[in-house]
């Protein structure tokens, strides 16, 4: 007898990178997710990788610097686009570069995170931030 795939069904926040365009389900590896509940409280955190001054999430610079230079391609951590996932009052918001706000990017990041009602999510916000935070090689203002 086969051993049953458990689906996860566990509620995350965190930090992602979108480092393939052109195949959005090979960026799992780069989705770094602390499973939480519906109010973005942590119920764990891999102390291993790069922790955000907070404590509760993670920081892109200190995670991609904890890498594989395999995983990092022996690029900076402000490369490729990235976003994070904030959880609040059962609010979840995506904060992302606007070179990866679409739709194909948005459904991938709500099923990886599993930004879903039964996890007590009530509604998703997408937030593009062009700012200089989130710049990437994408954008023209970029000096890497």
């Amino acid at each position: 007898m086969r051993a049953r795939l458990v689906e996860d069904i566990e509620l995350y926040k965190g930090i992602f990178w979108i480092v393939d365009t052109d195949n959005i389900e090979r960026n799992k590896d780069y989705c770094f997710k602390i499973p939480c509940t519906s109010d973005g409280n942590s119920s764990g955190i891999d102390s291993s990788l790069g922790i955000a001054k907070s404590g509760d999430t993670y920081n892109h610079q200190a995670t991609w610097n904890k890498l594989s230079s395999s995983m990092t391609n022996n690029k900076p951590y402000n490369y490729y686009p990235r976003g994070r996932v904030e959880i609040r009052n059962g609010v979840a918001r995506i904060f992302l570069n606007g070179n990866i706000n679409y739709d194909e990017v948005v459904d991938f990041l709500v099923k990886e995170f599993n930004l879903i009602s039964h996890n007590g999510i009530k509604k998703v916000t997408v937030i593009e931030d062009n700012s200089q935070h989130y710049l990437c090689y994408l954008d023209n203002r970029y000096n890497g």
